[in-house]
C-alpha cells in the first residue's frame, strides 16, 4: 500500500496547512496545481509525475481539503466558528493550535484511507472516497446532533430537486458533460479541465451566485477517455454528466441542510461516477 513514515509526517503538515488556509481556498488552489500537473504529464509522458506533483501532502485534496473541512467542524463544536459548514474561512486566524492539529490528524487519516483503498484496488476514485469518509468521521465526532437536526424538516422542504432545480441540473450536466468529455478526449487528459473547473470556485468565494461543475467535468472526462473518445464514449460522458449533477444536487439536500459538518456532495458524486465508469467498462458498454 506504500505508506511510508515520511508520507505520514507530510500528511500531518498538509492537514494543518488545509485547516490554516480553509478547505475551500485549499482545493481552489489545487485546481491550478492540477492544471500544471496535467500539462507536465502530457509533455513528459510520465503519469507518475502527475501524482508526485498534484497529490503530495502539500496539495492533495484527500489531505489538505479533508483536514480543512474536519477542522471547521471541530472549530464549530468548540464555539469558535459560527457554522461548521463555513469551509471558506482560514482557521489560522482564530489563534487556536488545537484546531490546526485536528486538521493535521485528519490529513493523516485521509492519506492512509487513500493508500488503503488504492492498495485494495477498490472500484472507485480513492482520493474522492477518502474525502467522503473523513467527512463522515468528522460529522460523527464533532456534529453529534446532526441526525436530530436533519429530522426536524423545514416548511416546503423537499429531499428531491424540484422541477426547476432538476431542469437546471439536467441542462448543466448535459452541457458540461458534453464539452468536458470532448475536451478531455482531445487533450488526452482530464486534470486540465478539472483544474480549470476548480478555479471557477474563486468566483463563488467572491460571493457570485452559481453552481460548481468540477465534479461533472471530471466524471465526463474520465468516461470519454475510458472509451477512447468514440461517439459512444461521448454519449456516455454526457449522460454521466447529468447523473453526476443530479447526485450532487440530491446529496446537497440530504447531507448538508441543517448540519454543521461538511461532507462534500460533488466529491461524493465523483466517487460514485468513477464506480459507474468502471462498471460500464467491465460490462463492455464503454
Amino acid at each position: 500500500m506504500g505508506i511510508e513514515p515520511m508520507m505520514v509526517i507530510g500528511a500531518l503538515g498538509g492537514g494543518i496547512l488545509g485547516a490554516a488556509m480553509g478547505a475551500l481556498p485549499a482545493i481552489t488552489l489545487w485546481g491550478a496545481v492540477l492544471m500544471v500537473a496535467g500539462l507536465a504529464g502530457l509533455v513528459t509522458g510520465k503519469p507518475a509525475l502527475v501524482w508526485d506533483i498534484a497529490f503530495n501532502p502539500l496539495f492533495g485534496a484527500h489531505i489538505v481539503y479533508a483536514g480543512g473541512a474536519a477542522a471547521a467542524a471541530y472549530a464549530w463544536s468548540k464555539g469558535v466558528l459560527e457554522s461548521g459548514l463555513d469551509i471558506l474561512k482560514p482557521l489560522s486566524g482564530f489563534g487556536r493550535a488545537d484546531i490546526l492539529l485536528v486538521g493535521g490528524i485528519f490529513g493523516v487519516i485521509g492519506m492512509v484511507l487513500e493508500r488503503v483503498g488504492t492498495g485494495l484496488a477498490l472500484p472507485t476514485d480513492n482520493v474522492a472516497l477518502s474525502v467522503v469518509i473523513t467527512g463522515w468521521l468528522a460529522r460523527l465526532l464533532f456534529d453529534p446532533k446532526w441526525r436530530t437536526n436533519r429530522g426536524k424538516g423545514g416548511e416546503g422542504e423537499t429531499w428531491w430537486p424540484n422541477s426547476k432545480e432538476l431542469s437546471l441540473l439536467i441542462v448543466l450536466g448535459c452541457g458540461v458533460g458534453l464539452a468536458g468529455g470532448i475536451a478531455a478526449a482531445k487533450i488526452g487528459d482530464v486534470l486540465i479541465p478539472f483544474g480549470l473547473a476548480l478555479l471557477f470556485l474563486i468566483y463563488l468565494q467572491m460571493g457570485f451566485n452559481g453552481l460548481p461543475w468540477h465534479h461533472i467535468v471530471i466524471v465526463a472526462g474520465m468516461a470519454a477517455i475510458q472509451g477512447n473518445g468514440t461517439v459512444n464514449a461521448i454519449i456516455w460522458a454526457t449522460l454521466l454528466g447529468v447523473v453526476t449533477a443530479i447526485i450532487a444536487g440530491l446529496l446537497n439536500k440530504l447531507w448538508i441542510i441543517r448540519t454543521n459538518s461538511y461532507i462534500d456532495p460533488p466529491v461524493t458524486s465523483i466517487a460514485i461516477g468513477k464506480s459507474i465508469i468502471i462498471a460500464l467498462a467491465a460490462s463492455g458498454l464503454l
